[in-house]
């Protein structure tokens, strides 16, 4: 008698493996996505809450209204500590009724090299990520709010891919509360 397997029933074996593979990678792209979108929610809602807190910190002053994206815009979200300027060595503080200019207010890259962000939050992120004017906000397509509600959002990028696309928008309103277009 011959030990062994045949190669009918090596062939069923491999078989059934293909099959269930071929069942579980669109379950883990779609799992790969997810996370991807959960940690975009987290960093668009870390973003929000560090510019509340420099615009505490500063009396005022706030972050410039840019955009950013992290895998391309390195020098950003990777500044350098030495690079922090402190917002009351900015000179006065702002005052309610002066004008400030966005060319005035800090760059985002204070954000990061005083520590208010750190860039594990945002590294590999497939999003491009706003700051908002606190007088203008930001406009979301489909998304009705009031002037200066939003302070953040998140959106796919031309190189993201299908996935991530262009008109889905992740954004933080006033209250701190995350939100999509999705929802």
């Amino acid at each position: 008698m011959k030990k062994g397997f045949t190669l009918m029933e090596i062939l069923a074996v491999l078989l059934i493996i293909a099959v269930v593979v071929s069942m579980a990678v669109p379950v883990f792209r779609s799992v790969r996505y997810d996370i991807k979108n959960s940690q975009a929610k987290k960093a668009a809602k870390a973003l929000a809450e560090a510019m509340r807190t420099y615009y505490q910190v500063s009396r005022g002053l706030g972050v410039q209204a840019t955009c950013f994206t992290p895998t391309t815009d390195t020098s950003i979200v990777m500044a350098d500590s030495s690079e922090c300027i402190s917002p009351s060595a900015e000179g006065i503080p702002y005052q309610q009724n002066a004008t400030i200019s966005n060319s005035s207010r800090s760059p985002v890259s204070q954000l990061f090299a005083c520590g208010y962000l750190s860039y594990k939050d945002f590294a590999k992120s497939p999003y491009q990520f706003c700051t908002c004017p606190t007088s203008g906000g930001c406009t979301v397509p489909g998304v009705t709010a009031t002037t200066g509600h939003i302070l953040a959002v998140a959106r796919g990028t031309a190189n993201s891919g299908p996935r991530y696309p262009l008109d889905y928008f992740i954004y933080v309103d006033r209250s701190m509360v995350v939100k999509d277009t999705d929802e």
